[in-house]
């Protein structure tokens, strides 16, 4: 027993030598860091400082571009030379290394993409994010790119970090001077050929001269490790060399000032840029959303959210050109959520065009056909929303609709009065009858319903979707609204590309409801309509539904209410000139009280808003407005129309910029156009 128990002993004592050995260099490790964080990488802070300028000035490119919303992008970017540095000087296999620093990147790319969704906790923002990213991949071969912006925006950070750690762990790991540069470089070049080269060329001149620089540092430590095996001896080398390296840089940037200046954009890369920045297609441009005072950006995307935002710069370049018997409006998205930061989209479904989508129509009164040819001067790609007068009958493109799905509820018919009473409040009035009804049947019958029953208590348009029984007769019913005839589309969606110069036709249905038919619409709306259209938060400020009542306390018909917001919102300023409303506030309380200013898209929202507050079905819509007669219009070239394709001009209109109004629903003549905007 005594051997087994001095070799037990003796393992013991040697693991714990070990132990003391391994705590001891990593104690000493630690020790020495801050030293050597201080002292720098071997290749000195101003290798670093020069690589760090030239991949945050590849991200400025992108930034300065507002693609998509892209919150901290600089962040990421800088994140990405940090991680590449730090990585570089660990003693690991390189493999595992930048393993590491891939799954870095894609945590705080995921992180960062959560600033641009809602969500009570940072957890369930998480959540929103990858449902999103994961529903946009399964359901992109059926054409919804509801989600796209929230992708590329993912794709666009992911790329910073990518940028900034593969120079970085190049220079620091391998001292490779072309991967140092190329990832950057690659980004400023795509930069500049899909942008108009004037708002780049300084960051362009920026980014050559900063590689001048990082390429003769490079070439500078490679003679300096050479000079050191060699035992060479040499004085004040840096500050011999310094002079001649920055005129060498300063005549690089003045040769490429001099060459000649390429168009304003590269045709075939842009084509390319299309397709993927699809969702911020510009059309009226706007600053960045929650305040930020960042150069303009796209103001519609046309995506999935509508954000307030600040400044805006009207271009004086034609989009499209739009030829109809009169001056129309035209559809690219429907918006039904109003949060106090902007609009979204509820959820949405892809749907195939009726095989007689006329008769769909018929529901609607006073509706006409009317013939539209659009022609568009920026490149629609597969996916994107067509720009529509009306609801499309007939359309020379194949096309999908986006519609909203129909709402689900689940209803309980069990607890105290107090509780099924907040419950009903929150329904819209036909299914609060329906609730109703629904407990006094079971209260007469004192035992639970059969599906029978329950069933003959839904409205026409409600189905039952499952019913639920307990031992102490407790119930539960969920229940869902029918799809609407026509249905209720949020955008239409094409599914060819469309060329520059090239047109597409449709004929549309279009409401030719008169003042008289639309005073004696009444109030008898649908339940699709109650469902979606008269939602706004809980916590709106209550100075914004004062002033609706105020402004409607009069008036008895939903048409009088719409004119006299209307009328009010046009005595206010327009102004494309506004910051964005601060973090925290309500965008319509901001701009009905505190700025009392600004353009199509806070004009629309507040209409939108008050008519919900005063019982009135409306929603957001964007697109484009009714453009310029093109005869007669001294200021029309046939330059502006690059495909050439013959225009009537006596009925053709030059869209510039695109569009915010609202839309009010009045029973038996649909959506009706209001235009609250005074410019």
């Amino acid at each position: 027993m005594t051997p087994k128990i001095s070799r037990t002993g003796r393992g013991v004592g040697q693991a714990l030598r070990q132990l003391r050995k391994g705590l001891y260099r990593i104690l000493v490790r630690i020790d020495s860091l801050p030293p050597q964080m201080l002292k720098g990488p071997s290749e000195g802070w101003l290798t670093f400082i020069l690589l760090f300028c030239s991949v945050m000035v590849a991200a400025w490119t992108v930034g300065r571009a507002h693609w998509v919303p892209t919150a901290g992008l600089y962040f990421l970017a800088l994140g990405g030379v940090l991680a590449g540095l730090v990585l570089a000087k660990a003693r690991s296999r390189g493999s595992l290394l930048v393993l590491t620093g891939l799954l870095i990147g894609l945590g705080l790319s995921l992180y960062c993409l959560t600033s641009l969704v809602e969500g009570p906790t940072r957890l369930a923002r998480y959540e929103d994010v990858a449902i999103r990213l994961f529903t946009f991949n399964r359901i992109s071969e059926g054409g919804d790119l509801s989600f796209g912006m929230l992708l590329a925006g993912f794709l666009f950070l992911f790329a910073s970090w990518l940028a900034g750690f593969i120079c970085s762990w190049s220079f620091f790991r391998k001292h490779n001077i072309w991967g140092a540069v190329l990832p950057s470089g690659i980004v400023v070049v795509v930069t500049v050929a899909i942008l108009p080269l004037t708002g780049q060329r300084f960051l362009l001149y920026l980014y050559l001269f900063i590689v001048c620089l990082l390429m003769a540092r490079m070439f500078l430590l490679e003679r300096e490790r050479d000079w050191n095996r060699r035992k060479v001896q040499r004085h004040h080398l840096d500050s011999a060399l310094l002079p001649k390296v920055l005129g060498f840089a300063l005549a690089i940037v003045m040769i490429a000032s001099l060459l000649p200046t390429p168009p304003a954009k590269i045709s075939p890369a842009a084509a390319i840029w299309n397709g993927i920045t699809s969702p911020a297609r510009p059309g009226e441009s706007g600053g960045a959303p929650n305040g930020s005072d960042e150069n303009p950006a796209a103001l519609h995307s046309f995506g999935h959210t509508d954000p307030f935002r600040g400044s805006i710069i009207l271009q004086e370049e034609p989009i499209l050109l739009v030829s109809a018997p009169f001056s129309v409006y035209l559809r690219a998205r429907t918006y039904d959520v109003y949060t106090h930061e902007g609009w979204e989209t509820g959820d949405t479904q892809m749907m195939s065009p009726k095989l007689n989508p006329v008769e769909e129509t018929q529901s609607f009164q006073k509706s006409q056909q009317v013939e539209v040819s659009v022609t568009v001067l920026s490149p629609l790609t597969a996916g994107q929303p067509a720009y529509l007068a009306g609801y499309p009958t007939d359309m020379s493109l194949d096309y999908r609709l986006e519609t909203l799905r129909p709402v689900r509820y689940d209803i309980s018919l069990s607890g105290n009065e107090t509780e099924l009473a907040t419950e009903q409040e929150s329904l819209p009035l036909d299914l609060q009858e329906m609730v109703s009804r629904l407990i006094e049947m079971r209260t007469a019958a004192q035992r639970s319903l059969t599906e029978s029953e329950v069933w003959s208590a839904l409205p026409e348009d409600v189905q039952l979707i499952s019913h639920e029984s307990g031992p102490d007769g407790a119930e539960k019913v969920t229940v869902e609204r029918d799809i609407p005839i026509p249905p209720d589309t949020v955008s239409v969606r094409i599914t060819d590309s469309v060329s520059v110069g090239d047109s597409y036709q449709a004929m549309v249905a279009m409401s030719t409801a008169t003042q008289n038919d639309l005073l004696a619409a009444g109030i008898e709306y649908p339940g699709w309509v109650q469902d979606r259209y008269l939602q706004l938060p809980n916590d709106m400020p209550l100075r914004v539904m004062d002033l609706a009542q105020n402004l409607t306390s009069d008036i008895a018909t939903p048409y009088e209410k719409a004119t006299a917001i209307c009328n009010y919102l046009r005595t206010l300023s327009y102004t494309v000139d506004v910051q964005a409303p601060p973090s925290g506030s309500d965008g319509v309380d901001y701009f009905l009280f505190e700025t009392k200013e600004g353009y199509c898209q806070y004009f629309a929202s507040a209409m939108t808003v008050l008519l919900r507050a005063c019982g009135v079905p409306s929603r957001m819509v964007v697109g484009y407005g009714p453009g310029q007669p093109v005869a007669n219009n001294s200021t029309w070239d046939s330059a502006d129309n690059p495909g050439g394709a013959a225009q009537d001009l006596e009925n053709t209109f030059a869209v510039r910029n695109s569009h915010a109004w609202s839309e009010a629903f009045f029973p038996g003549y649909g959506w009706i156009q209001f235009e609250p905007t005074p410019a």
